[in-house]
């Protein structure tokens, strides 16, 4: 009885209550697009580092790590075959990758960048690059080249290029390979980096017994540290493996931060909204402060009164703060589904972030958007109820 005298009490008002149910509405789709779009970003910056820089896990040589911005290549992995193959039969292990790494200046007629050659198993790597072509075609051998460095280069499919670096040996080596493909991956490879075969690579570089990095991906990348663990017992001295939140490190710990930053300026968007269901109560406790009085002379309880003003602001505010996730998580989905596509906006960002980002929500986070929207309302509306409550009859029937 005392919801459906709450419900009958609401529509006596509808303006008033259709303005307070459109705040918390609004109030509640802002919140689930920001919690969307959050995620989203934390999502794409954590699995374009695992999937382009780090791995889940990384192995490389101790003296390799102290070296890296270098990209040293005479650091190597010994008996990597071998060392893979025992890898791999690691229970939830995905994946393993070899991959070499080298820094060279790349020069085409009058034109010369400084580049990075990236030596992967052309067919199947990590970086779809069959999908990422925008010319060309995968081929045994060859270069593949990023969009922008193409460009500075002045190299289009078809031309043969002399790619001379330092090798493991300490001397200079060169070879011929012809341009087969152009591709978009993402900003810091399409400005700066270049595909080449495993085989062309170690020809390249003189490797013949090692690689320089192995990157290991599992099934769930939560058990980075389990999987650690057991890779580590298989590594002899001097190899050394690393989660990708031992890479990160400070990146990483800063990229919570934001989430846990932006969780709480979501929390005062919401309770901003619900000031509006404070008012609304307030103002229809004012009108009706004869009505209260009466109420109590016929023995309505101060209990009674408060859960009847409790449920009013509920009611408003839940039915807004419901559809409202609904609604938010709708758009999400949407917007999941088709992309934003920034590429002109991190035009100048050197690190692996693709162009098309993608907003992420869980269906639990819907459920505790739900929960939050029908509680806060509520919390709220408990405010003016109380100041209800506490009119004595004689003092609301005066007033």
């Amino acid at each position: 009885m005392l919801f459906k005298f709450a419900f009958r009490n609401v529509l006596r008002n509808k303006k008033r209550s259709l303005l307070t149910f459109l705040s918390i509405f609004l109030g509640a789709i802002i919140v689930g697009l920001a919690s969307g779009w959050i995620n989203g970003m934390v999502a794409v910056y954590q699995n374009n580092f695992t999937k382009y820089q780090t791995g889940h896990i990384r192995i490389t040589t101790e003296e390799f790590i102290k070296r890296q911005k270098f990209m040293p290549v005479d650091e190597l992995i010994s008996n990597h075959e071998k060392l893979i193959s025992e890898i791999k039969k690691i229970e939830e292990i995905r994946d393993v990758r070899e991959r070499v790494r080298f820094g060279i200046l790349l020069g085409h007629k009058e034109n010369t960048v400084s580049a990075f050659g990236i030596g992967i198993n052309l067919n199947d790597n990590e970086y779809q690059l069959k999908e990422k072509l925008i010319e060309g075609a995968v081929k045994k051998s060859g270069i593949y080249i990023g969009s922008i460095l193409a460009k500075k280069a002045g190299v289009k499919v078809g031309d043969e290029l002399l790619i001379a670096t330092k090798t493991s040996q300490g001397g200079l080596n060169g070879i011929k390979l012809k341009v087969e493909g152009i591709f978009k991956i993402a900003m810091m490879y399409d400005k700066n980096s270049f595909f080449i075969s495993l085989a062309d690579a170690k020809k390249l570089l003189k490797i013949y017994n090692g690689t320089t990095e192995i990157f290991i991906y599992g099934k769930n990348i939560e058990n980075s540290e389990i999987y650690k663990q057991k890779i580590s017992a298989l590594l002899p001295p001097g190899i050394l493996a690393q989660t990708y939140r031992e890479q990160l490190g400070d990146f990483m710990s800063l990229m919570e931060s934001m989430k846990g930053v932006y969780i709480i300026i979501e929390a005062l968007i919401l309770f901003l909204a619900c000031f509006v269901v404070i008012n609304t109560m307030m103002m229809a406790i004012f009108e009706r402060l004869h009505e209260i009085g009466t109420l109590k002379s016929m023995g309505m309880t101060d209990r009674q009164l408060f859960l009847n003003f409790t449920l009013e602001g509920s009611i408003i505010g839940a039915a807004g703060g419901i559809l409202g996730a609904i609604v938010g998580y709708a758009l999400i989905a949407y917007l999941a589904h088709r992309g934003i596509d920034f590429s002109q906006e991190v035009k100048d960002l050197t690190i692996p972030i693709e162009y098309v980002l993608r907003p992420v929500i869980a269906v639990k986070d819907l459920v505790i958007a739900v929960l939050i929207c029908i509680i806060v309302p509520t919390l709220s509306a408990m405010i003016p109820a109380r100041y209800a409550r506490k009119l004595m009859p004689a003092e609301a029937l005066r007033k």
